[in-house]
């Protein structure tokens, strides 16, 4: 990634706990020729934590949600990047998007992080990003559905001040949320 689209993708960077240069921007329409190759860098495991059933392809709906996502001013969809410069360049390793729920002023969000990654502080950068991104366009609460069995994101949600609560119908699932300020 050049300085120049770093500079038009309004990228932004900081790094991993043991130290790796991460930039965030949002998703570009280029990225998607990547999207079979990102989906597949998930194990059966992280896909079912993402999309809370067992999930072999991604279909053409979750890559339409997320082309919706990326052009209304009321979503956001961000992704995190390793440059390791030429000749390999940009290695996609998370990502994470918002989008709005039928109570004002409240964003859902989901993301995944590619298994390589994980266990290295992307998921905490990413959660980081879920909060940038719902306060840059005026939320107040942002929360996610995450599977009881995700200890791992539970345990990063509560590190970033998310109250974790069971699903009353379903205790599979656990609801995350954090009040925000907007900007």
């Amino acid at each position: 990634m050049n300085v120049r689209q770093r500079i038009l993708d309004h990228a932004r960077h900081t790094h991993l706990s043991h130290g790796t240069l991460v930039y965030l921007r949002p998703l570009r329409e280029s990225d998607f020729k990547y999207a079979q190759q990102y989906f597949h860098a998930l194990s059966a495991r992280s896909r079912y934590m993402r999309f809370m059933v067992p999930t072999k392809l991604l279909s053409q709906a979750t890559i339409q949600a997320l082309r919706t996502a990326m052009s209304a001013p009321d979503c956001g969809v961000s992704i995190a990047i390793v440059d390791h410069g030429p000749p390999i360049g940009e290695e996609p390793i998370g990502g994470a998007r918002i989008v709005p729920t039928r109570r004002r002023g409240t964003c859902e969000f989901a993301l995944s992080v590619v298994d390589v990654w994980q266990g290295r502080g992307a998921g905490h950068v990413l959660l980081k990003e879920v909060i940038h991104l719902a306060r840059t366009r005026g939320y107040h609460r942002v929360e996610g559905q995450v599977l009881t069995a995700n200890t791992r994101m539970l345990s990063v949600a509560r590190r970033l001040r998310f109250a974790a609560r069971l699903n009353a119908e379903d205790p599979a699932v656990t609801t995350v949320s954090r009040v925000i300020y907007s900007l």
